[in-house]
């Protein structure tokens, strides 16, 4: 499976950001919590991944 681009984080991302706005901050969580598994699944795990995971989801990675 091919790793996701940084734009692929950045939209998912934005998906969880929506959601915590409008439904709440667990229902952000939980798509925040899928897009991590599934860039842990693709190995996406470095330093930059990270960050860019964060700042587009507003929650932690750890």
């Amino acid at each position: 499976m091919a790793k996701m681009t940084h734009d692929d984080i950045r939209t998912a991302g934005r998906a969880a950001k929506d959601a915590y706005y409008e439904e709440g901050f667990w229902a952000g969580k939980k798509i925040a919590d899928q897009l991590k598994g599934e860039m842990i699944r693709r190995g996406n795990t470095s330093k930059d991944d990270k960050y860019i995971f964060e700042e587009a989801t507003s929650y932690s990675w750890d």
